[in-house]
C-alpha cells in the first residue's frame, strides 16, 4: 500500500508522489522524473489490516473519517466518509506533505515540508496542537511512520539525511538519527522492532532499531530506491529501485538484500503495496504503465499487467481481492483482481490522481486528485466513481481511520461545592480556570485522560510552570508536564512538571477566584472530583 503521499500506521493505502517543485503546481506526466524535487512514498508500519467484523444491528456504526493533505493550501480536510463530507480546513504548516495517524486513531501526524515540522491533530475534535521541530526549515521533511504500539513516530528528513523520533505521548522530538543521503521512504515491521529507510541518493536502505534510536549498518539495493513495504509477518522488506527498474528484497533477520527482481528497463517502479495475505507484492511501474506482480515466496515477478498512464499510487482492499491503481497520467484508477492479475475496465476520477486509500470495510476507496483539489469517492462493490468532494489546494496524501469518540465530560467539583470554569466559556487559549457556583453548563465540563485535564480541545495549564502560586489557565493540549496531572488518592490534581496541587487560593468561595497551584497539604480546598 505504499507510494507517495500518506504513510505511517493508519487504516487505508496511500500513494506514491514525487516532489515536482515546491510551488507544487498542476501536475503533468512530463514533471514526474524531475529530480530531486519528487514527492516522498507513503509509508506503511507493515502492520495488518484485518478484514472487518460484522456489525451488530443494535450498534451504531463507528465514524471513519478520511484526512487528506493538501500540500497547496497548508491544510488538512476531514472527511466523514458516511456522508463523503468535507469539514473545515484543519491549518498547518507550509507544504504539509505526508500524513500518519495512531493506531489507537487518536491522533494524526502531519510533516511540513516547506516549515521542518510535524503538526499533531487530535481526531475526536479536529484540532492542531503545537509543531514539532523536526531540524531547521531545510530539513525537509518527507514521509513519517508510527510504531504498531504508537509510541513513536519516524519522521525522514530527506535535506538534512536523517530521521527524526517524535515521542506520541509527549509530542516531544528526539536527537535526530543518520542515515544516507536524501532519506524518502520509511516502514517500520509489524513487530515494531525495526525502521527501514530508502536513501534516495545513496542506493541504500538503512535499518533503525527503535528501542535504542540507533542506525544499523546501509543495505545496498539498486539504483534511486524509493518506496518501501513489508510482508505482513515482517520477515521481508520489498523495496523498489526507481533508476534500476528493479525491486530488492530484504531479508528482516539478517538485513541483507537478495538477488534484484526487475520490473522491466526503464520501468520506473514508483509504488508498492502488499496483500494481507504476504503472497503478492504489486509494484507500479510509472514509466512503462504497468504493474507487476511479485510472488513473495519466490522473489519472482509475473507479466507486467497494463494500467493507465503513470501509475502513482496503489491501494489493496482489506480482504486481498482488489489492488486499485492510481493512474496520473490518465485520471483514472485501475481495479485489478488479485486471483487472476487481470486489469478491470479503468474508473475515470479527477486530474492527477496521486494518492488512494481503502475504508477499513473495504467498500469505499478515496482517491486524492492533485490537480482538481478534490477527492473521489469510488464504490469498491460496482468500481463507481461517486460525486467529487472538493478539498483544499493540491491535494497529495490520504489516511483513513476509524474516530474515537471525545472523552465524556462532567463537572469538576471542589471546595465549597464550587466547580472548575472556563471564563465566559471562551473555549480560548490563557483563558483563566476559575471557580463558580455548579451549572453543569459548557463551561463547566472537563475530561481527564492520559493526565490532561481537557475543556474541548484545550487543556488546563499552570501558565509558564511559575511554581508555587502559579495561575491556571487553558492552553493547547501539548503533553507538557504543566498540563499533565495526577489525580491521587486523596483526591488532588498534583502536577507532574513540580509536583503541586490544583488550588482554590485561600479556601475562596467567591465565583470568579482564578485556581493557582500549590504546595500540595491535602487540604479541603485541593480536593477535586474526577469528572
Amino acid at each position: 500500500m505504499l507510494g507517495r503521499g500518506e504513510t505511517g500506521a493508519t487504516i487505508g493505502a496511500a500513494a506514491p508522489q514525487r516532489r515536482v517543485a515546491r510551488d507544487q503546481g498542476p501536475r503533468n506526466e512530463g514533471d514526474q522524473r524531475s529530480r530531486p524535487y519528487r514527492a516522498t512514498p507513503a509509508t506503511g508500519s507493515g502492520t495488518m489490516i484485518q478484514p472487518p467484523q460484522p456489525r451488530r444491528p443494535d450498534v451504531p456504526a463507528i465514524p471513519v473519517t478520511a484526512y487528506v493533505v493538501n500540500a497547496g493550501s497548508g491544510t488538512v480536510t476531514p472527511i466523514t466518509t458516511a456522508t463523503n463530507t468535507a469539514g473545515h480546513p484543519i491549518t498547518t504548516g507550509s507544504d504539509p506533505w505526508a500524513i500518519a495517524i495512531t493506531p489507537d486513531g487518536t491522533t494524526a501526524y502531519v510533516d511540513n515540508a516547506g516549515s521542518g515540522t510535524v503538526t499533531p491533530i487530535t481526531t475526536a475534535t479536529n484540532t492542531a496542537g503545537h509543531p514539532i521541530t523536526t531540524g531547521s526549515e531545510f530539513s525537509d521533511p518527507d514521509a513519517i511512520a508510527i510504531t504498531p504500539d504508537g509510541t513513536t513516530a519516524y519522521v525522514t528528513n530527506s535535506g538534512s539525511g536523517t530521521v527524526t523520533p517524535i515521542t506520541t505521548a509527549t509530542n516531544t522530538a528526539g536527537h535526530p538519527i543518520t542515515t544516507g543521503s536524501d532519506p524518502e521512504h520509511i516502514a517500520i515491521t509489524p513487530d515494531g522492532t525495526t525502521a527501514y529507510v530508502a536513501n534516495d541518493n545513496s542506493g541504500t536502505v538503512t535499518p533503525i532499531t527503535t528501542a535504542t534510536n540507533t542506525a544499523g549498518h546501509p543495505i545496498t539495493t539498486g539504483s534511486d530506491p524509493w518506496a518501501i513495504a513489508i510482508t505482513p509477518d515482517g520477515t521481508t522488506a520489498y523495496v523498489d529501485n526507481a533508476g534500476s527498474g528493479t525491486v530488492t528484497p530484504i531479508a528482516a533477520a539478517t538485513d541483507t538484500a537478495g538477488t534484484p527482481i526487475p520490473t522491466g528497463y526503464d520501468s520506473d517502479p514508483d509504488a508498492i503495496a502488499i496483500t494481507p495475505d504476504g503472497a503478492t507484492a504489486y509494484v507500479a511501474n510509472e514509466h512503462s504503465g504497468t504493474v507487476t506482480p511479485i510472488a513473495t515466496a519466490t522473489n519472482t515477478a509475473g507479466p507486467p499487467i497494463t494500467v493507465g498512464s503513470a501509475p502513482w499510487a496503489i491501494a489493496i482492499s482489506p480482504d486481498g481481492t482488489t489492488a486499485y491503481v492510481a493512474n496520473s497520467g490518465s485520471g483514472t484508477v485501475t481495479p485489478i483482481t488479485t486471483a487472476t492479475n487481470t486489469a478491470g475496465p479503468p474508473i475515470t476520477v479527477g486530474s492527477g490522481p496521486w494518492a488512494i486509500a481503502i475504508t477499513p470495510d473495504g467498500t469505499t476507496a478515496y482517491v486524492a486528485n492533485h490537480n482538481s483539489g478534490t477527492v473521489t469517492p469510488i464504490t469498491t462493490a460496482t468500481n463507481t466513481a461517486g460525486t467529487p468532494i472538493t478539498t483544499g489546494t493540491y491535494p497529495d496524501a490520504i489516511a483513513i481511520t476509524i474516530t474515537p469518540p471525545a472523552a465524556a465530560s462532567h463537572e469538576i467539583k471542589g471546595y465549597g461545592g464550587k466547580c472548575a470554569d472556563d471564563t465566559g466559556n471562551s473555549s480560548a487559549v490563557l483563558a483563566k480556570v476559575q471557580i463558580w457556583s455548579c451549572v453543569n453548563d459548557a463551561s463547566q465540563q472537563w475530561s481527564f485522560t492520559g493526565g490532561e485535564l481537557k475543556h474541548g480541545s484545550l487543556c488546563m495549564n499552570d501558565q509558564g510552570n511559575a511554581g508555587n502560586g502559579g495561575h491556571v489557565i487553558l492552553w493547547s493540549c501539548n503533553g507538557a508536564s504543566n498540563e499533565v496531572w495526577e489525580h491521587t488518592s486523596s483526591g488532588e490534581y498534583m502536577l507532574k512538571s513540580n509536583g503541586l496541587c490544583l488550588d482554590d487560593p485561600a479556601d475562596s468561595t467567591r465565583n470568579g477566584t482564578q485556581l493557582d497551584v500549590y504546595r500540595c497539604h491535602n487540604g479541603s480546598n485541593q480536593h477535586w472530583s474526577l469528572p
